[in-house]
């Protein structure tokens, strides 16, 4: 079951603790090893773009439910960053952390489209 960050917060101000299972198979470290270059995020850029709306109606959210931080997006569940270096990588997820090519990358690859769907729709369910 997945909830939005509205409600991660109102079952946080109730004393409602929640618990993600997460695998043995990739170890916190993964994330730190790897030296990746972020793209500083442009929300208002980003809103504009058809993609990035689809996505966050793909999985519940809107615009004001997303935390904005200098380098990624917190969409409560995941967050999300922008890579310089992903776009021969493809699309990672690593512990509740999604890794992708700039939205105009994606928006130009049909391949990258596909591959984030999959993977959304795999995590988020």
């Amino acid at each position: 079951m997945s909830i939005n960050q509205h409600q991660f917060e109102q079952l946080s101000e109730m004393g409602i603790s929640l618990w993600q299972h997460r695998t043995c198979d990739t170890p916190k470290d993964t994330v730190q090893a790897q030296p990746k270059q972020y793209i500083d995020i442009d929300l208002k850029y980003l809103a504009s773009q058809q993609l990035f709306n689809d996505i966050l109606l793909a999985i519940g959210l809107s615009i004001g439910e997303i935390n904005h931080q200098s380098d990624h997006l917190d969409l409560g569940l995941f967050n999300w960053y922008f890579t310089a270096t992903s776009s021969q990588n493809g699309i990672k997820w690593v512990e509740q952390q999604l890794f992708t090519p700039p939205i105009t990358e994606l928006s130009k690859s049909p391949a990258l489209k596909k591959q984030l769907w999959q993977l959304l729709t795999k995590q988020t369910q």
